[in-house]
């Protein structure tokens, strides 16, 4: 019976009618190492461990009715959880002891999991709102608007599936790149050179540079180098460079060339407050965007606190 209780990690105690332990077998590792037999739940237990023991033998002997209490034994890193059923007998009452650290340990990373859950689902849908509202005020027609905001959303959903395998660490830059322009078609990778850094973005950085990306990588259909009557090349570039004022910065460059563009004024763009203003201050780096006759550039700097090495 002792090997069966100590692969279990169970403990059986007795008490008598006077409250005092004529049995122990398999006592746990951090229960106080005294002689417990002979002796009163304040003798051998901490007095509020002590207190909750007392209570429910009273009610158990009382009424007859099972009764179960929580416990801590231990100190710091080393404290453990039990779980104590103390159930009445003719001579007094049996407890049965189980140590639950582990159950309870589980069950607090659970919350925390879900707390951030709801934490990154409420971000989430704060940037789909956003995204709605300034895609439905620049856009001419239900049509159009549909056809932009189904992109971006799925541009969003893309980086989102990435940062859910990562259990939400975030995704490595050149993943992230591959995932956002495969979107738009694999044909174009074939005029796509990526280089440099491949850090891990964290999970902020990774749905921001993504969106960033399928702005880029539309644009670039529509416009620029992916156009089928004017194919030109994308050369994406990362880089950590070290910054007098911010310290280690990721400069991350988009740069078309090869194309053919026509510069007359354009009316504002949701796309281009995107790249200018939405995606840098939502990472807390800084953005340069330019559009010229033959070449498309753009770069994106994000601080060291949104990325790993």
């Amino acid at each position: 019976m002792a090997a069966g209780l100590r692969s279990q990690g169970i403990c059986i105690l007795h008490q008598d009618a006077d409250h005092r332990f004529d049995l122990a077998e398999n006592l746990p590792q951090d229960w106080p190492q005294h002689e417990i037999l002979g002796g009163r739940e304040a003798d051998v237990l901490p007095p509020e461990a002590a207190g909750a023991f007392a209570l429910a033998f009273n009610h158990v002997r009382r009424t007859g009715e099972e009764q179960t209490i929580e416990f801590e034994l231990g100190e710091s890193l080393r404290r453990r959880h039990f779980r104590a059923k103390l159930v009445a007998d003719q001579a007094g009452v049996t407890t049965v002891v189980v140590d639950i650290t582990d159950e309870r340990a589980r069950e607090l990373a659970v919350a925390s999991l879900l707390r951030e859950v709801s934490h990154r689902s409420k971000n989430l849908l704060a940037i789909v709102q956003s995204v709605a509202m300034q895609t439905a005020h620049h856009s001419g027609s239900i049509g159009d608007f549909l056809d932009r905001f189904r992109g971006r959303l799925h541009a969003l959903s893309g980086t989102q599936d990435l940062v859910t395998e990562s259990n939400w660490r975030g995704t490595y830059l050149q993943s992230l790149i591959a995932s956002q322009l495969a979107r738009v078609g694999q044909a174009i990778l074939a005029n796509v050179r990526v280089t440099g850094e491949n850090p891990r973005l964290g999970p902020n950085a990774s749905l921001h540079v993504g969106l960033a990306l399928h702005e880029l990588a539309a644009n670039a259909v529509t416009h620029g180098a992916m156009s089928k009557d004017k194919p030109g090349n994308i050369q994406i570039d990362a880089r950590i460079v070290d910054t007098p004022d911010r310290g280690p910065m990721l400069a991350i460059e988009w740069q078309e060339t090869g194309v053919r563009i026509d510069l007359r004024p354009l009316e504002p763009h949701f796309g281009t407050m995107v790249l200018e203003r939405i995606v840098p201050l939502s990472v807390g780096g800084t953005a340069d965007f330019r559009i010229e006759h033959d070449s498309v550039h753009y770069r994106l700097s994000v601080p060291a606190d949104q990325f790993e090495r």
